[in-house]
């Protein structure tokens, strides 16, 4: 999207502005030690529980996602997480799609968020939010974003909710001017 952006969750970076964007070594043991850059949160969308990071210097080989549909997502799929679990990197899960939650509300700390969902039995665990969920065709179909009282209540946006935010304008905080209009005096 016009450059090298990365999507995350919005809880994940809620009030930062910079963060660090590690990639993948062929040593896990040192992630972030040579090959990291710095990135800028350039747009977030609390309701849906997302947010755009922009990386200026990532290497240009680097390949972008392809996009799946809600509509096509199956109950019974596989899918596939990556994630950083109790900062296990890079670590790959499978599982199913449980289900699909449209206009699903959850509750995240102090926030409360909103979007088209998919209910995943794919193991995932803090550390896993903000990162992909991929069906069996490499297509991404999700963004990991929480878990839910139980074993395998997982949770991630659905994809269509993301494209909608990527090409969203950003609202700005704008303050409102009243004119009042005056009657005019004959």
């Amino acid at each position: 999207h016009k450059g090298l952006k990365i999507i995350t969750n919005w809880h994940v970076v809620e009030t930062a502005n910079d963060v660090i964007i590690c990639l993948k070594t062929e040593d896990l043991n040192r992630v972030c030690e040579t090959d990291y850059y710095t990135g800028k949160i350039i747009k977030r969308n609390k309701r849906k529980d997302l947010a755009m990071i922009e990386v200026k210097g990532l290497p240009r080989n680097l390949k972008a996602v392809t996009f799946g549909s809600y509509k096509d997502i199956r109950v019974g799929e596989t899918a596939f997480a990556i994630g950083h679990p109790n900062d296990l990197v890079w670590s790959f899960n499978d599982g199913r799609v449980s289900q699909k939650r449209p206009n699903y509300n959850w509750k995240y700390k102090n926030s409360s968020h909103f979007a088209n969902t998919i209910q995943i039995n794919v193991p995932i665990n803090p550390g896993n939010s903000g990162g992909p969920l991929f069906n069996k065709n490499h297509k991404l179909i999700g963004v990991n974003t929480f878990t839910s009282e139980g074993e395998n209540l997982n949770f991630a946006i659905a994809v269509d909710d993301l494209i909608e935010f990527i090409n969203e304008v950003e609202q700005k905080d704008v303050e409102s001017k009243y004119i009042q209009k005056k009657k005019k005096v004959n």
